[in-house]
């Protein structure tokens, strides 16, 4: 038995002061808005594309995805194939629209199509988002780093270090150290993820071939699960694939149309085609992430056959616990290292971008009262001055997600945390997206209300319903889309300078 050793506790403690480090190192450059947010342009696609790879993914997928699979079999790396699916919605809507927006924020576009409600209720949504996930993931890798020292580690003071710490370095460096520092976690998480399939594969006595023969024989391996109960009975089962893919393939189009933390790395690249390229890496780092830990999960669910675990243990700590048992010295550090980068990767990631819609659309839009875009001349001083207010947004977002962190437990499973607090939010401002880009008749108050009743439905769905955690971001869009059209029909239209602003009308624009 393996619990948290002290060369596993000088790994983890010396990846912690590599990241502090990169962040110290970044933090003179950043003298304007737009060298923090941005990086001035000039950053190259394949850094960006691990960068989103290692943002949009978290630890939390280090424990959920394998006891996901312990409990629902291999189903759920279809997912993976929603990759296919939204690459043309990617790579030749969503992209080339928001280079051509040339904006800081994306929500400035809400304004230009709307108004600044509107914008604002959208900046307000992606901030509760961010917060939400941020949360979850910071509670997820000192989760297992405390059931891998078996408690002598408290959870919630690990929850502040490393709060703190990623607020530091993401203070001190912006996205350069950002992004940087994330191609180091996606290093490190897939070092990590290797480590443990290694491992795990290991632990079965006929290695893959039964590892595979045991899943087969409970069921855990078909592609599909049968649905019975009628329309009623398919929206409660906790899991069928059509809940599955409809949850997929519409979190993934609204993080990639709507979620300021894509919209920042795809601003930070040279041109359009390097925002493609990115993304492409990005896929394929993130199928290859999910296909290996649905492995973990069958190997874990075959292990636990033979060898049951104590009573009473959740299936989020089953990999933890499997680690203090199965793991080398060693080995516990790398991975506990692998889930903590999976984890910082996501919540640098939602620091930085919330602090730069703090900034951009409620400090700067209704304090200051002006917009800055990213061409805009910037008054002489403007850029100390902003970094600073950066820098207050970076630690508001900090201490407002650890402080979350620390009362996570509770909620429930992490699976359904995490599909609860982000798909409450996804669906609605996709929605309201959706409504700006495609619906010329659609004004402010119809996405006004559309965006309301889509966040109620959302809300509704996921803490007050007995249907599915999976279905919370189809309800949210589904409601913003039909109430929001809707009332566009029996409101006045926007006039015709506003509807200009459409995707049409903005693809018209000059790009790179």
């Amino acid at each position: 038995m393996a619990t948290l050793s002290s060369l596993d506790l000088i790994i983890i403690v010396g990846y912690l002061l590599l990241l502090a480090g990169i962040g110290a190192y970044f933090s003179r450059q950043q003298t304007s808005l737009d060298a923090f947010l941005i990086g001035g342009g000039t950053i190259s696609w394949l850094p960006v594309g691990l960068s989103l790879m290692a943002a949009l993914n978290s630890g939390i997928d280090y424990l959920t995805q394998p006891s996901a699979t312990i409990q629902f079999g291999l189903v759920l790396a279809l997912g993976t194939l929603s990759w296919f699916v939204i690459y043309p919605w990617v790579a030749y809507v969503a992209f080339p629209f928001f280079r051509r927006l040339n904006v800081y924020s994306i929500y400035e576009y809400l304004e230009d199509r709307f108004d600044v409600r509107v914008r604002t209720l959208a900046a307000v949504i992606f901030i509760a988002w961010r917060v939400g996930w941020m949360a979850t993931a910071l509670y997820v890798p000192c989760l297992a780093i405390h059931a891998a020292s078996g408690g002598a580690i408290d959870l919630t003071v690990m929850i502040v270090i490393a709060g703190v710490l990623v607020t530091l370095y993401t203070m001190l460096g912006g996205i350069q150290a950002v992004i940087w520092n994330d191609v180091i976690q996606f290093t490190v998480m897939f070092g990590g993820l290797g480590a443990t399939v290694w491992i795990v594969a290991g632990s079965a006595p006929g290695g893959v071939s039964e590892i595979w023969q045991v899943a087969q024989a409970a069921g855990k391996t078909d592609l599909w699960v049968p649905i019975g109960g009628g329309v009623a009975g398919f929206l409660q089962q906790p899991m069928t694939v059509p809940a599955l893919m409809c949850a997929v393939i519409i979190g993934r189009m609204a993080q990639y149309t709507t979620d300021q933390t894509m919209a920042l790395r795809v601003q930070s690249t040279r041109t359009t085609a390097d925002a493609r390229h990115a993304f492409i890496v990005n896929a394929a780092g993130d199928a290859l992430w999910m296909l290996g830990l649905t492995f973990v999960g069958l190997a874990l669910f075959a292990y636990f056959q033979r060898t049951p675990a104590p009573e009473g243990l959740s299936s989020d700590r089953l990999l933890p616990y499997f680690m203090t048992q199965v793991f080398p010295a060693g080995a516990v550090g790398l991975v506990n290292a692998a889930i903590l980068a999976a984890s910082l990767s996501s919540v640098d990631a939602a620091i930085h971008s919330g602090s730069s819609v703090l900034v951009v659309d409620l400090y700067n839009r209704l304090i200051k009262r002006r917009r800055l875009q990213r061409l805009d001349s910037k008054p002489a001083g403007d850029g100390p001055e902003q970094v600073r207010a950066l820098r207050i947004a970076t630690i508001v977002m900090g201490v407002i997600g650890t402080t979350l962190a620390c009362n996570v437990e509770g909620l429930g499973s992490l699976l359904e945390i995490n599909k609860k607090v982000t798909d409450s939010f996804a669906g609605p401002l996709f929605g309201i997206f959706l409504l700006a880009m495609f619906s010329p008749r659609s004004a402010s108050t119809a996405a006004l209300t559309g965006g309301l009743v889509g966040a109620l439905s959302s809300y509704l769905v996921a803490f007050h319903s007995s249907l599915s955690f999976f279905w919370p971001s189809t309800f949210g869009l589904v409601a913003t889309v039909v109430v929001g059209y809707a009332v566009s029909l029996v409101t006045a239209p926007p006039s015709a300078e506003v509807q200009g602003q459409t995707w049409r009308g903005v693809m018209s624009r000059a790009t790179d």
